[in-house]
């Protein structure tokens, strides 16, 4: 907490090149009253209309190439305080006062050159620079935006390098954590705007989110891309496979990739409205937990019956598990309800078929038995059930 009350200020975000670029933007925005004042004896024998012109354009980029911006600024750089709802407002207005502006330097634009005894100014060097500088300031700004937000996509990408070079990270049970798939979630509704990245409503703070994009990215589940709209962050094919997993999945003691690759196909497959894969795909992943404790009973359990274990049913695996006792009351019903509804995946002529319902039950039921078994330490055996309690103990059908 000693930190509690102190302010970060991000001013090493001046080193930027792109924070030049816009320091020099706003220098010359705010300079235009300046500018205006000692060319006074320029633009005073002009015609009222030009006048006006003069006036609007150098107003125009007072406000936006100087103050606007400027507040823009001292956000980056943490010298005031403002709530995520107003930075974001800021941000998006910005670039639609910009249009309008363009829009109006166009139209000035064009009344120069159709009345030009009007609306120009009697020195034609000095309106053709004003027009330069109007159309050319305020897409230097909007071409930083990513620095606004605090984006920098070189300093994203060299955590994929600096991982590259270091030594091999130890053994852990996963490399992502529950606020990491968050920020995965936020990159995919986003749309890749970095803006909607960086300012958001997770309650999560700039510094860390920078550091766990720069993770995700060394990793390979984002990636950075520089198109027609500046930098951009996009998921690969990792990153969108990890968001078809829940994310309670990722306080999992696991290592078993097939058995995650199955959970994410039935995930998959039930937002596709498939539920017979989503059946198939729940009924291996509990075969595969179950399987997992038998090779780990001591000794290993290697048959079931008369079958190999790698050949037996849900069925004759969930009595197994219970003549063992490697499951107690709570996770033997819930197997028992899954092989219940797996069986209606061959219902007979006058059963109701599988559907969406099912499906969701057993996908749930699914992700409720690998919860119970995989957040779990490992266990003594499991207290015995009294006869005829949770469930059957008779092999089931295929």
């Amino acid at each position: 907490m000693a930190n509690a009350g102190r302010k970060h200020l991000e001013l090493g975000a001046l080193r930027d090149r792109r924070a030049a670029v816009i320091l020099a933007v706003v220098a010359l925005g705010v300079a235009t009253p300046l500018v205006a004042r000692l060319t006074f004896p320029v633009w005073v024998e002009a015609s009222a209309l030009a006048q006006v012109r003069l006036l609007v354009r150098l107003g125009g980029l007072f406000v936006l190439a100087g103050a606007y911006p400027a507040v823009l600024v001292l956000v980056r750089l943490g010298l005031t305080d403002v709530s995520v709802y107003q930075h974001r407002a800021l941000l998006r207005l910005y670039p639609v006062f910009c249009n309008l502006f363009q829009v109006l330097v166009a139209l000035d634009g064009f009344l120069l050159v159709v009345w030009p005894e009007r609306f120009a100014l009697p020195s034609f060097w000095a309106d053709l620079l004003l027009a330069v500088v109007g159309v050319g300031l305020l897409p230097a700004v909007l071409h930083q935006q990513s620095w606004l937000v605090g984006f920098d996509p070189r300093g994203v990408l060299s955590a994929r390098s600096a991982l590259g070079e270091a030594r091999p990270l130890p053994s852990t049970r996963t490399p992502l954590d529950t606020l990491d798939y968050r920020v995965l979630q936020l990159v995919a509704q986003s749309g890749s705007d970095v803006a909607a990245v960086m300012i958001n409503d997770m309650a999560i703070g700039a510094r860390d989110l920078t550091l766990r994009l720069r993770k995700l990215v060394a990793l390979g589940y984002l990636d950075v891309v520089d198109e027609q709209h500046g930098p951009q962050l996009t998921l690969t094919s990792l990153g969108t496979d990890t968001l078809a997993l829940p994310v309670s999945l990722f306080t999992w003691q696991t290592h078993d990739l097939e058995l995650l690759q199955e959970l994410a196909s039935a995930r998959l497959a039930l937002e596709e409205r498939q539920p017979q894969k989503v059946v198939v795909a729940c009924a291996r992943c509990c075969e595969r937990l179950l399987r997992g404790l038998l090779a780990a009973h001591e000794p290993p359990v290697t048959s079931v019956g008369n079958k190999d274990v790698g050949r037996a049913t849900l069925g004759e695996l969930v009595g197994a598990c219970r003549q063992h006792r490697l499951i107690g009351r709570f996770e033997d019903n819930i197997f028992s309800a899954l092989n219940e509804r797996r069986k209606k995946i061959h219902a007979l002529q006058d059963e109701r078929p599988i559907d969406d319902q099912d499906a969701f039950i057993l996908y749930t039921l699914t992700e409720i038995a690998a919860r119970a078994l995989l957040t779990q330490p490992a266990r003594a055996e499991a207290p015995p059930l009294a006869a005829g309690e949770g469930g059957q103990g008779e092999p089931t059908g295929s």
